[in-house]
């Protein structure tokens, strides 16, 4: 029997993720990312200033040259691709579709009719691949998820969809721990979104020896014997012990057989709640160096930017209970999304206030754009509930 494939896509502000599905079996076949954006700047207000000053055409093309690459990675014969879904927030969706994005840019029905800018729709939609510009089977269907809101995107709706907070009667905080911290607040029936430029420290970037989980890299730390044992991702992705290090002056305590190339933002959590709790951090500050392994350590303007990252999801989430008339305490069940949400240490993101002191609940699901994009290349006629999910809900966006 002839294999017929499916891909979804995440594009996201750090980096695109991109795995392939056998359509028979509906089995994952293969996975491949990029390690960072393929646009110059480190959030989505940088790539939206690339393309309204480059050009929206060249930003398309950079976009999808990098996407063409990233699928032909997957090892799969592109020509029995059938379906393609993309998801992300609508910067990089409007990008990807190559439509209009200074209504992204611009607050205000005013301000857009001073500029004659007419928003384009960004409800679902069904496109052929030379709409778009993709390597793949000319006859394949490319699936893009509708947005909430022209600024409330697809992204939004998978936490929302993924999570199923919504079929719950409670105040449920939904948070995607990425470089732009989109977050849902649900309260009394509404729906309240906000975005906190947390920046790319929380996911292991503008930290001096950070990366994207990768073989080598440094993804937890705990206390043991009173040190810090490190945890480090080896060639399979799987988690081996590393050094037990003294953060203090660097001494290796127990040597391990892995080395460390560099530390991932879920390690960067851990490193920031042991070394408050140890007082190596004060205040936010450290005096000198925390000594990790292997020439892997940080610096006071790591802390400082990861500190900035912590603040932006205060700052949201306050900014959202503040906008709902409740209070941080009041929320019963935090979800956390995204490749970091899922990954770190929730206890250790509560002990330094990533997320709010008194959950009943919390869960980790994971990156839900690229788990949504996944159920609708499965499940093409997902799409069409999609669209009365995104049209039933009525939102309010703070910030």
């Amino acid at each position: 029997m002839a294999e017929h494939y499916a891909i979804a896509i995440d594009i996201g502000t750090s980096g695109i993720r991109a795995q392939s599905y056998n359509l028979t079996t509906h089995k994952t076949i293969s996975t491949a990312i990029t390690l960072r954006h393929p646009l110059p700047g480190a959030n989505v207000v940088d790539h939206l200033h690339f393309a309204l000053n480059i050009g929206l055409e060249t930003a398309h093309n950079i976009l999808i040259t990098t996407i063409n690459r990233v699928i032909a990675n997957l090892n799969i014969d592109l020509n029995k691709v059938e379906r393609l879904a993309v998801c992300g927030n609508p910067i990089q969706l409007s990008l990807f579709n190559n439509i209009e994005i200074r209504d992204l840019a611009f607050w205000g029905e005013n301000a857009l009719k001073e500029k004659n800018i007419t928003p384009p729709s960004r409800r679902g939609k069904i496109l052929n691949p030379q709409a778009i510009g993709l390597d793949i089977n000319p006859d394949a269907k490319i699936y893009i998820p509708p947005a909430i809101k022209h600024e409330i995107g697809a992204d939004a709706l998978a936490m929302l969809y993924k999570s199923k907070a919504l079929e719950k009667d409670e105040y449920s905080l939904i948070i995607d721990f990425g470089t732009n911290a989109e977050m849902a607040l649900i309260a009394d029936g509404e729906i309240y979104t906000a975005s906190a430029a947390a920046g790319p420290a929380i996911e292991g970037q503008n930290i001096e020896k950070g990366r994207l989980a990768s073989p080598g890299v440094i993804c937890d730390i705990n206390e043991e014997e009173m040190f810090w044992r490190m945890k480090i991702l080896n060639d399979n992705l799987i988690v081996e012990d590393g050094d037990l290090i003294d953060p203090v002056n660097g001494n290796v305590i127990k040597k391990s057989d892995i080395q460390a190339k560099g530390i991932t933002g879920t390690g960067v959590i851990a490193a920031f709640s042991l070394g408050s709790d140890d007082k190596i951090i004060k205040d936010g500050k450290i005096k000198d160096t925390i000594y990790l392994q292997d020439d892997v350590y940080l610096k006071e303007k790591d802390i400082s930017n990861i500190g900035k990252a912590l603040g932006a999801f205060r700052a949201g989430q306050l900014t959202l209970a503040e906008s709902a008339d409740i209070l941080l305490d009041e929320i019963e069940s935090v979800y956390m999304a995204g490749a970091s949400g899922f990954y770190v240490d929730a206890k250790k993101s509560l002990n330094i206030g990533q997320i709010p002191p008194c959950p009943n609940q919390v869960y980790q699901i994971g990156n839900t754009s690229l788990a949504m994009a996944k159920d609708i290349v499965l499940n093409p006629e997902l799409l069409d509930e999609l669209q009365k999910l995104a049209d039933k809900i009525e939102s309010n966006h703070i910030m």
